[in-house]
C-alpha cells in the first residue's frame, strides 16, 4: 500500500509539475523538488507505522518466570523465560495459555537438562515480551533471556 501511494504522489507530482512544461527551467529544480516530497510521504508513513505499533502493543500478553536453574555440572541464577499471546478480550485466559507454556518449557528442562528449577518471580503484563525484558533487565543487568516463547502456536 505504502508503494502505491508513493507511486501515485509521484507520477501526479510529475504530471502537474509546471516546470516540466516551461522550458526555461532545469529539470533539476524538480528533482530536487521530488526528493524533498518524497522524504515527506516516507516520514508520513514512518509515522503511521509508529503509532499502529503503538495502538497494537497493547495487543499483546506476556507471561514471564525468573528461574535459578541447577545440575551437577552447571548453575545458572537470574533466567527469564517468557511467553507471549496476542489478546483476544480473554485476558485471563490469555494469561493462562502464556503461563502453560512456560510450565511446559519448564518441565522439558528439568527433565533433560536441570536437576532443579526455582522460581525467583514471575511477571504477567499486557505488553509484548520484549519491551518486558529491556525494562528488567535495565534494573537487573545479571538478568539472562532464555526465550520468547510463541503461545499464539498449538503444539502436540
Amino acid at each position: 500500500m505504502r508503494s502505491i501511494r508513493t507511486l501515485l504522489l509521484h507520477g501526479l507530482f510529475v504530471f502537474f509539475s509546471g516546470n516540466l512544461f516551461a522550458g526555461a527551467l532545469s529539470p533539476r529544480p524538480i528533482f530536487l523538488f521530488h526528493k524533498k516530497l518524497l522524504a515527506t510521504v516516507k516520514n508520513a508513513d514512518a509515522n503511521a507505522n509508529l503509532s499502529r505499533n503503538t495502538v497494537n502493543s497493547g495487543r499483546k500478553i506476556c507471561s514471564c518466570q525468573i528461574l535459578n536453574l541447577h545440575s551437577a555440572n552447571y548453575q545458572h541464577n537470574n533466567v527469564a523465560v517468557f511467553a507471549e499471546k496476542t489478546n483476544h478480550g480473554h485476558i485471563s485466559s490469555d494469561f493462562g495459555i502464556a503461563k502453560g507454556m512456560i510450565e511446559k518449557e519448564k518441565k522439558h528442562l528439568k527433565l533433560f537438562f536441570y536437576d532443579k528449577l526455582t522460581v525467583v518471580d514471575h511477571l504477567t503484563e499486557t505488553t509484548d515480551c520484549k519491551s518486558l525484558y529491556i525494562r528488567l533487565k535495565s534494573t537487573d543487568q545479571s538478568l539472562v533471556m532464555y526465550d520468547i516463547l510463541d503461545a499464539d502456536t498449538k503444539k502436540p
